[in-house]
């Protein structure tokens, strides 16, 4: 389905959540994708660019660049952080983000293939903001990339654990 709005914002509806969407074809997104594996960035770089948004991206290849990035400012507007990374992985990373107060409305999004319960739900009790599994196709990744980038994450609350877990299609 294709939606063509000149309005600041829309409202649509992904698995029967209901999600406050910015338009952001004049608005610039600082997003920060952190994943120790090259290839899986340059896919989320790509899907991206498909996705048709006004992205600046930025990368960090493990929890411990992570924390480095954040120390700069600007701060990005959104972080997208795999589970599975040497020396501090995705878990580990999100305790430490969120015990700073500075770091308590910045959307952190865990972006795994992971689909188990512990991972789910470590990643809601360590306050991510959505837990978005990794497509297996690429059509499905520009989907979910479009869809979480386009949240107005200033208005956003975190879901109910029931309503956590993104998938796509």
């Amino acid at each position: 389905m294709t939606v063509i709005c000149s309005c600041a914002s829309v409202k649509i509806n992904i698995q029967n959540k209901n999600l406050d969407i910015l338009n952001t074809a004049s608005t610039s997104l600082n997003v920060l994708f952190v994943d120790d594996d090259t290839d899986e960035s340059y896919l989320f770089n790509e899907a991206l660019e498909h996705a048709g948004l006004n992205i600046n991206l930025s990368r960090a290849k493990d929890g411990n660049d992570l924390l480095t990035s954040l120390k700069k400012e600007p701060l990005p507007d959104i972080v997208f952080i795999d589970l599975n990374m040497p020396y501090k992985d995705g878990l580990e990373a999100l305790s430490e983000i969120r015990k700073e107060e500075r770091f308590q409305k910045l959307p952190l999004i865990i972006y795994s293939t992971t689909k188990n319960d512990f991972h789910i739900d470590s990643s809601y009790k360590n306050g991510a903001n959505l837990f978005v599994v990794k497509p297996n196709n690429f059509e499905g990744m520009v989907q979910i990339v479009k869809k979480v980038c386009t949240i107005d994450w200033k208005n956003f609350t975190t879901p109910a654990r029931e309503e956590f877990l993104i998938l796509s299609g």
